[in-house]
């Protein structure tokens, strides 16, 4: 694979790959002939501060990319670099997906498809390591197992002292690692297994359906026996290789990854109490070591599942963290804005902390310190600016027992109680 990126054109064998990894694959220059021609990206304004379509921090990459060297060198040391408030940075390693799940606007997903080079990746590790950061959380939109390089990434965080987590469709777990880290080893191993080796902290299971049915009919693209196999490998290779950390949940000492279970239910009318709730938890105990059911949320100008109330209160994100990059270096605000819409900046061509403290995050937190959400059309659209005490059917997540709903919905996270030291 091209892991300096995949453009339309540039390589048929590259183009032909991605087809196969991605079936929402489109043309690239369809959005860029959208705006030479002057029309607006998915209902957002241009302007100086989040352009789609701008040359610097629109697209991502750079002249020398993956190499960051002339950023490098305006990278602070440690005693005067800007500290993280969130010990958490997350990284896409990838926006390619084999599936077409329901619930996500794969559909219109349409910024340039490819994977982190590992280069790339290795420069932004250790820039975020001065900055106070203790966990890489390997994920944004996309399946993180496309990327060939990602049991790499996860040893090369893992040798750096930093926690790495991930979430997954578990599909590819049994597919060969072609990783460096897998070739070292001397060893053939499956992608599930370089991963637990290589150090794996915690991974999060997206697996939606206890039955064949239900799963197929949600995770479009998926097959539910394989991905069952897959899911007793995880726990098999953990057995077998995993490494002894402190959970990040329990805080008791266990045999890494730990395993949750992420389950969405769209029936409103659905609660714990019902019996297919019920069934459902007995079917995840011999492999998860929790599990939490949501209503599905909002997907930016994508999907739409809760009612976005005039009623707004600032999620924190521009505040606290934390800080998302995507594969070509764009930081976007979040998850929520999917396809770049309001990029604040690129780090293939600017240091970690002059994105933090440019404009365009600075407009971002002055719109949610003001609740002048309106300010960013994009952000205003976005349900986690919302009471939404409805979203937590049930959980079995120890951080979560004997805690108010209402208070749960303030910090939904896994790091929710991992806070930096003084």
């Amino acid at each position: 694979m091209a892991l300096g990126g995949i453009r339309q054109g540039k390589n048929m064998a590259s183009d032909q790959l991605v087809n196969e990894l991605d079936p929402t694959h489109k043309n690239v220059a369809n959005e860029l002939n959208r705006a030479k021609a002057g029309e607006v990206v998915s209902g957002i304004d241009p302007s100086k501060f989040w352009n789609a379509t701008d040359p610097v921090h629109g697209g991502g990459g750079s002249p020398e990319f993956p190499k960051r060297t002339s950023v490098e060198m305006r990278i602070k040391p440690e005693g005067e670099i800007l500290k993280l408030l969130s010990p958490e940075i997350r990284i896409e390693p990838t926006n390619l997906c084999n599936y077409t799940c329901t619930m996500c606007p794969r559909d219109t997903h349409d910024r340039d498809k490819g994977c982190m080079p590992m280069e790339f990746y290795q420069s932004l590790v250790d820039e975020v390591i001065l900055m106070g950061a203790k966990q890489i959380t390997l994920v944004n939109f996309g399946e993180p197992f496309i990327d060939p390089t990602l049991e790499d990434k996860i040893h090369y965080a893992n040798q750096k002292g930093l926690r790495t987590y991930l979430i997954t469709n578990a599909s590819l777990f049994h597919v060969p690692s072609r990783s460096q880290f897998a070739k070292d080893s001397g060893q053939k191993m499956t992608k599930i297994e370089a991963a637990v080796k290589a150090g794996l902290t915690e991974i999060r299971l997206s697996f939606y359906g206890a039955t064949k049915e239900e799963y197929e009919k949600v995770m479009v693209g998926g097959k539910f026996e394989q991905t069952e196999k897959n899911i007793q490998l995880a726990a098999e290779m953990r057995k077998k290789y995993g490494q002894k950390v402190i959970s990040p949940t329990m805080k008791e000492e266990m045999l890494s990854p730990e395993i949750s279970m992420f389950y969405l239910e769209f029936s409103k009318e659905t609660t714990e109490e019902s019996e297919g709730m019920k069934k459902f938890l007995d079917y995840t105990k011999p492999f998860a070591d929790y599990i939490e059911v949501w209503r599905p949320h909002n997907f930016g100008d994508g999907r739409s599942y809760r009612e976005v109330k005039a009623e707004k209160t600032s999620c924190g994100r521009p505040f606290n963290g934390p800080i998302q990059i995507n594969w070509k270096g764009i930081i976007v605000p979040c998850c929520y804005d999917y396809n770049e819409e309001i990029p604040l900046g690129n780090v293939a061509q600017e240091t970690v902390e002059e994105v933090v403290r440019g404009n365009a995050y600075e407009k971002l937190r002055e719109s949610h310190a003001t609740g002048k959400f309106e300010m960013v059309p994009y952000c205003d659209q976005c349900d986690q600016l919302c009471e939404r005490n409805d979203a937590l059917v049930i959980s079995t997540n120890p951080k979560h027992q004997n805690r108010e709903r209402s208070d749960i919905m303030k910090s939904p996270n896994t790091l929710a109680d991992f806070i930096m030291e003084e």
